[in-house]
């Protein structure tokens, strides 16, 4: 299926394709407020006309909000939306709207670790965030027919985000890059072994963001690409070499990223982790906040983290990691 690169949520009849989907996802972190964040919003596959929406929050105190719901009440022709969770596409390619409204679990890391983050005593949680950017957008249709898990139609763009979050009692203003994508298509995670999709920007005005991905079945890296920004301006990348986490206990383990493109080229090092969180997938095509138990394990785990980078060994910066972590792989009927 042709997939066009459209920012707003599809209209009318849904394609007649296995395991379609479309979703809508923005992560980054703060170093000066210290939050770091995973939205994560897609049409539930069970009913496409309902989303179910997925936020995750890290604060500096090593909790996260940790939360995940289905409906449509706050959907829109301008964006996605759940019972709580809302996008706005206010300008496309430039401007997007994030809000959320509602109660959330508010739990430590290491409890995701435990099982699936079920239902208790919640607390208050609120934000309001705007996205504004004039960088290119990453177009990534061309890789889209090389493995089944990542849609089709897939488009990321980095922007300056800004605005307010309460938990509780607790106020944190956010200023920050963050990453935002797009995608439409079919979505299936069954072979998928592990993934990289990590993201940096600096001091000097580079960015860079990178999507890698191994496949189980023949333990080959079915794609592998990468962009850096020079300001607004985009150059395609090849990443030279990457390290990948096969054990959750290795996950604030620092790591080091080259990528080479037309003007140079960059060694990335992780300076340090500022926050984990951890969820599940299942197949073929589901997530969930927390890891679920696997007999004998371990399990696959979904890891979103805020990291602070050096670039060349002099420039600070910061960004958001998100990896798969191999392991077992429930499948959902």
């Amino acid at each position: 299926m042709d997939v066009p690169v459209n920012e707003l949520p599809w209209q009318g009849e849904f394609p007649d394709v296995a395991n379609w989907s479309e979703n809508f996802c923005l992560a980054g972190y703060d170093p000066e407020c210290g939050v770091g964040f995973w939205f994560h919003i897609g049409r539930w596959r069970h009913d496409k006309t309902m989303w179910r929406e997925i936020v995750v929050m890290r604060f500096p105190d090593g909790t996260v909000a940790a939360h995940r719901a289905i409906g449509n009440a706050r959907a829109s022709t301008e964006g996605g939306g759940g019972p709580c969770f809302s996008v706005r596409v206010l300008e496309s390619g430039r401007r997007l709207h994030y809000s959320f409204n509602g109660g959330v679990m508010r739990v430590s890391a290491a409890t995701m670790l435990e099982g699936i983050v079920g239902d208790g005593r919640k607390t208050p949680f609120t934000f309001e965030l705007d996205f504004v950017s004039d960088s290119d957008i990453w177009d990534l249709h061309k890789v889209g027919s090389l493995q089944a898990f990542l849609p089709a139609g897939h488009i990321e763009q980095p922007g300056q985000l800004t605005g307010a979050i309460r938990i509780g009692d607790d106020h944190y203003d956010f200023n920050a890059i963050v990453n935002r994508d797009h995608s439409l298509g079919a979505r299936d995670n069954k072979d998928l072994h592990s993934h990289q999709w990590l993201q940096g920007y600096f001091e000097n005005g580079i960015k860079f963001m990178l999507f890698d991905a191994k496949t189980k079945s023949d333990g080959k890296v079915v794609f592998s690409e990468a962009i850096v920004y020079e300001g607004d301006r985009a150059f395609e990348a090849k990443i030279e070499s990457i390290e990948r986490c096969e054990r959750v206990e290795d996950d604030e383990k620092p790591i080091r990223i080259t990528l080479s493109y037309a003007n140079g080229t960059l060694d990335i090092d992780t300076v340090a982790y500022h926050g984990s969180s951890y969820l599940s997938l299942t197949s073929p095509n589901d997530q969930y906040v927390g890891v679920y138990k696997s007999d004998p394990g371990p399990t696959l785990v979904l890891d979103e983290q805020s990291v602070t980078l050096t670039l060349n060994g002099t420039v600070a910066g910061y960004g958001a990691y998100e990896r798969t972590i191999p392991g077992f792989h429930k499948p959902e009927a």
